[in-house]
């Protein structure tokens, strides 16, 4: 298959141009070593830019804690001494080496992260690239010249830097090429699908689907999301072969073990990763880690908020969380109170029973954003609408036309203020500023077997249900995202899905 010159990506042909032109088994030397050195070229060049924007980030820290300290600082308090020039604060500090190498350690050069992981791990390297030089400064003598405010400005602004350097840099590398992977899905079923939106959806990771295989043969030929069914599991090494494929994802959870292997050694050889979805015994997937017993896999389940020590901390978290935000949000709670008042004149506040942690039963506080009437508008609405009617029951909200809701309750959901009251309940310990999703007694029978881990914790005022689609999710994904939270639950989780609840409210995405 020919190629573009090293860093153009080449477009990935149609099933039926490369069923006429598929290679040979044994290809040609000279087209193997062709495709080593662009893979070689682009996995140097990658690390390469990488390298360069972590360095890059951290000098641009550094830089403007210098020009802070050195020249605003001493404008407002001429206590503040002059500096020494920026090269020799590069000298003492090794030319920053020491966060590229924290770096490295957290072998962030050398794999694919989720941007919110891989902010946590560089969080992590920076923070030990910082502690290592504080110790260098004081062991060679030099803390007269680098000081702990100009450090302590660089930890601070790298926190954020870095990864969106990082991201920069990735965005780039994708344009040129030199970040792309592909990769073969094996099954064109439901699993392999979500692979696919997962994949598409963190783009950032460089996996590029070209294909999917499967044995069933009314699939074959036909487009999954514009992703081509090309063939059978049989041909899964001309296909490796013919479209340069590195990735290949095993979306066959229920495939049988012989088979799974047999499919496997086909070409096991042939590419740099195997990916696979295992089959758990219909049991889910979050908090699964993997444990070898002397050649014995073992599954273990986590079960994090289970934990007296997790349960303080989060506890203590949320607590300092609703007392600063509500000193913030209480004015804006009362204007927005006004408003409901005046724009219905009925009362602001709504009050309505949610389900809180052990199934207990709680006074959950909103601003009201819907008629008074709203039930008989809801099953007038439903009763003329079958389209409507279909989207209740599938996400028991409604995305488009609500009837219920009144002009200023729209603009209160679409920005989450509607919400805002329940820093109270957070502050009464009947809900935490990140959880589950507060759900109604009347839901409870169709959370089924799972009710038992979600209702462990305490509802959350916002969660990975809200972050992660919102009302765009069905019932059945929200209690496997909330199932999830549970097991998985860290401080560093709460402080992501935050930042990333406020980055949804700024777009109004999912708020209906």
């Amino acid at each position: 298959m020919t190629s573009g010159p090293p860093g153009r990506p080449s477009p990935v042909p149609r099933a039926a141009d490369l069923t006429r032109a598929l290679p040979t088994p044994a290809s040609p030397p000279g087209a193997r070593w062709a495709r080593l050195r662009r893979r070689l070229w682009a996995s140097v060049s990658s690390t390469v830019v990488l390298v360069a924007a972590d360095w890059l980030a951290v000098l641009l820290c550094l830089a403007s804690a210098w020009a802070v300290r050195g020249f605003v600082l001493p404008a407002l308090d001429p206590s503040f001494g002059p500096l020494y020039p920026l090269g020799t604060y590069l000298v003492d500090l090794y030319l920053l080496l020491p966060w590229i190498l924290a770096l490295a350690q957290e072998r962030l050069y050398t794999r694919r992260l989720l941007f919110w992981e891989e902010v946590r791990y560089t969080t992590r390297g920076t923070s030990l690239a910082t502690l290592v030089a504080i110790f260098v400064i004081y062991a060679t003598g030099t803390t007269a010249e680098v000081s702990r405010l100009l450090l302590g400005s660089v930890w601070v602004t790298s926190l954020a830097a870095i990864p969106l350097a990082r991201a920069g840099a990735k965005l780039l590398l994708l344009r040129l090429g030199w970040w792309e992977r592909r990769a073969l899905i094996l099954g064109a079923g439901a699993t392999g699908r979500q692979v696919l939106e997962r994949v598409r959806h963190n783009h950032l990771l460089g996996y590029r689907p070209v294909g999917f295989l499967d044995d069933d043969p009314g699939k074959q030929g036909s487009e999954v999301d514009g992703v081509t069914v090309l063939g059978p599991l049989a041909d899964v090494t001309k296909w490796v072969r013919a479209l340069g494929v590195r990735d290949v994802v095993i979306a066959m959870p229920r495939l049988a073990r012989p088979e799974l292997l047999r499919v496997v050694a086909r070409f096991e050889g042939s590419v740099e990763s195997i990916h696979l979805v295992p089959d758990v015994l219909g049991l889910t997937t979050a908090g699964v880690e993997t444990q070898d017993l002397d050649g014995t896999l073992l599954l273990h389940m986590r079960w994090n908020l289970a934990r007296t020590w997790s349960r303080l901390v989060k506890r203590s978290f949320d607590v300092v969380g609703a007392m600063l935000a509500g000193v913030l949000l209480f004015p804006l709670v009362l204007l927005a109170a006004v408003a409901v008042r005046y724009d219905t004149g009925g009362p602001a506040f709504f009050v309505q029973d949610r389900l809180g942690r052990g199934g207990r039963r709680f006074r959950c506080y909103k601003l009201r954003t819907m008629y008074a009437d709203a039930a008989q508008r809801l099953e007038s609405h439903l009763r003329d609408s079958h389209a409507a009617r279909a989207e209740w029951e599938r996400y028991a909200k409604l995305k488009m036309e609500d009837p219920r809701v009144t002009p200023v309750g729209g603009f209160l959901r679409r920005v989450s203020a509607d919400e805002w009251p329940q820093l109270y309940n957070v502050l009464r310990g009947e809900m935490s500023l990140v959880g589950p999703r507060p759900f109604l007694p009347g839901e409870r029978p169709q959370m089924g077997v799972l009710a038992q881990t979600i209702l462990k914790a305490q509802p959350g005022m916002t969660g990975l249900w809200q972050v992660s689609g919102r009302n765009e999710l069905s019932f059945d994904q929200r209690l496997h995202l909330d199932e999830y939270y549970v097991r998985n639950w860290s401080l560093w989780m709460d402080i992501v899905v935050l930042a990333r609840t406020v980055n949804s409210v700024l777009r109004g995405w999912g708020a209906y």
